[in-house]
């Protein structure tokens, strides 16, 4: 989501100055995207070191360190994805409304780009996630659970859209000295299932007999790894049990997006790699453990290739049959790949209000 953003903010503010949170990857990464940051830091001890530069150190110090005062961000982009619900509690909506409400950015505008939202059915959830909804400038639904609850905790028409999933645009990367089998599908695990799915033990289930079933109808399977270090926890306890199949990672994004797009096929439950699968045209079965992976699979008019229960041997079996065979998967594509082209025109005029926003802001 953040290499979606930076490109699309590049190319409309070619002098933007990117700033992410310094918990946001590694020196690395946030290098390697050319991402600054603030000194609001967990530990005392670099924002003691951005105190004495700005005392003692040499004009233009900070840029030199990579460090923006939070005075001088103009507008907050919010791209949790999914965190503002019952699942993961108040603490995310909370640690973004202190931080919005705070000396530094409380005349600043804040945006939430398209993400889940909800449930709140904890009243404490529901209130905090309302205070923070009202702050925001702009609040855009992913979908239309999220739109609805949403409205139903309060958030005025006038700041709620309903916007699909942004990331669909960002180009895939081929890098070189990549080595690909000839045809292949892909499986992509979460560790969320894990932990946030009705059974740990009936998610490993659901993995080895997809394993299995691809392997039976000549589809070749591989595991793509979209987090490498929580999700090689899941293909360990998968290979554990005599499912050896090779496993392909990189820590690229958009890399991971062009091998994607040449699989035959993907079986997955990271929902980034669903969105980066089936923007290409590349049909999917997925498993999710909320609201939002249905609501992908309906935006991509393909929800009976959503495993509601991974419990269900019969519904995976079928999906599996259906785009084992080349016109049924054919069919498939041509509705998937009209679906993508709808999605990435709303997402267009999401970036028009999001930059109109930002324009009018900035100006003031």
């Amino acid at each position: 989501m953040a290499i979606a953003i930076a490109e699309r903010m590049r190319a409309t503010f070619p002098d933007v100055r990117l700033v992410v949170s310094s918990n946001f990857g590694d020196a690395f990464s946030r290098a390697q995207h050319q991402f600054l940051t603030t000194w609001e830091f967990p530990g005392r001890g670099r924002a003691r070191l951005a105190g004495l530069a700005l005392k003692f150190g040499p004009p233009g110090i900070l840029s030199t360190l990579g460090l923006v005062p939070p005075q001088e961000i103009d507008v907050v982009l919010d791209a949790s994805g999914f965190a503002f619900s019952d699942q993961w509690g108040p603490a995310p909506a909370l640690h973004l409304l202190e931080k919005m409400n705070g000396q530094a950015r409380k005349r600043k505008p804040l945006i939430l780009l398209p993400q889940a939202i909800g449930s709140f059915n904890i009243p404490e959830v529901a209130t905090v996630s309302r205070e923070l909804f009202k702050r925001a400038a702009l609040v855009c639904a992913r979908d239309l659970q999220s739109y609805t609850m949403a409205k139903d905790v309060g958030i005025s028409s006038d700041i709620l859209r309903r916007y699909p999933d942004f990331t669909v645009g960002i180009q895939p990367l081929q890098p070189q000295h990549l080595q690909l089998p000839d045809e292949f599908s892909v499986i992509v695990p979460n560790i969320r299932m894990m932990d946030k799915g009705l059974s740990a033990t009936g998610y490993l289930d659901f993995l080895s007999r997809s394993i299995k079933l691809l392997q039976t109808q000549g589809m070749n399977p591989v595991f793509v790894l979209h987090d490498a270090d929580g999700d090689r926890k899941v293909i360990d306890q998968v290979c554990a049990v005599g499912n050896q199949i090779p496993v392909i990672e990189h820590s690229d994004p958009r890399v991971l997006k062009f091998i994607l797009s040449r699989a035959t096929l993907v079986l997955g439950s990271r929902f980034h790699a669903l969105v980066s699968s089936l923007s290409q045209g590349v049909p999917c079965i997925g498993a999710g453990w909320s609201h939002k992976y249905l609501e992908l699979f309906e935006d991509f008019a393909c929800p009976e290739l959503l495993i509601a229960d991974i419990t269900d041997t019969a519904a995976l079996e079928t999906a599996v049959d259906a785009l084992s065979r080349l016109a049924s998967r054919l069919d498939y594509e041509k509705k998937i790949k009209a679906a993508a082209a709808r999605i990435k025109e709303s997402n267009e005029d999401m970036w028009q209000e999001v930059e109109l926003l930002i324009r009018s802001s900035t100006h003031k």
